[in-house]
Formats: structure tokens, C-alpha cells, sequence
């Protein structure tokens, strides 16, 4: 039991100490910091850049995935149907075996 433990930590100790070795490489595939090195310079400042940042969110320019997007959000589509409407065709539903039961 002891030699089993101890042979597992060792082999732990052993791979905490090689797990910094690997920090400045990004090794697992995720996407990490990388410096991008630009030697072009913008004339805008950062002022105009977020003055066209929501002059394009105002327009509903902004593309759908990337930065200045919100990928969580889903758009859902509007209904014309009240609150009520929407329950009494739920309740139809389910009294005619259209839907499984459940609570309504």
C-alpha cells in the first residue's frame, strides 16, 4: 500500500515540477495570448474607433460571432400571440395528446 502511494506521488511531484517548462508554449490547443506585432500605425484614435464601435451596434451592423459580439445571446423571434394565447394553445395540447404532459 505504501509503495503504491508512494510511487503515485512521485509520479505527481514529477509532473508538477515539468508543468512549468511548458509555460510559455501553448501546447493544449486553447486559445492563448499570443503578441502580435504590428508595425502598422492607426490614425484613429481611440475615441473615433469606439465612436464607430456603436454607431455599428445602433445599425445592427456588427457581425454575428467575434469581438463586439455577444455569442451567448440567441435572437428570438417575436410573436404576435399574448401570454394567455400562447398558455390556451399549451392547454389544447395537452388535452388532445398534441404534447406530452407536464405542467401548464
Amino acid at each position: 500500500m505504501n509503495a503504491k502511494f508512494l510511487a503515485s506521488a512521485l509520479i505527481a511531484a514529477a509532473g508538477f515540477a515539468a508543468a512549468p517548462s511548458f509555460a510559455g508554449d501553448n501546447i493544449s490547443g486553447e486559445v492563448g495570448y499570443v503578441p502580435q506585432v504590428s508595425s502598422v500605425k492607426s490614425d484613429l484614435t481611440r475615441a473615433a474607433v469606439r465612436a464607430e464601435y456603436l454607431q455599428a451596434e445602433r445599425s445592427g451592423t456588427l457581425p454575428e460571432a467575434g469581438e463586439g459580439a455577444d455569442i451567448g445571446a440567441v435572437a428570438t423571434a417575436k410573436s404576435g400571440l399574448t401570454r394567455d394565447a400562447v398558455r390556451a394553445e399549451a392547454v389544447y395540447a395537452v388535452r388532445h395528446g398534441l404534447l406530452g404532459g407536464g405542467e401548464v
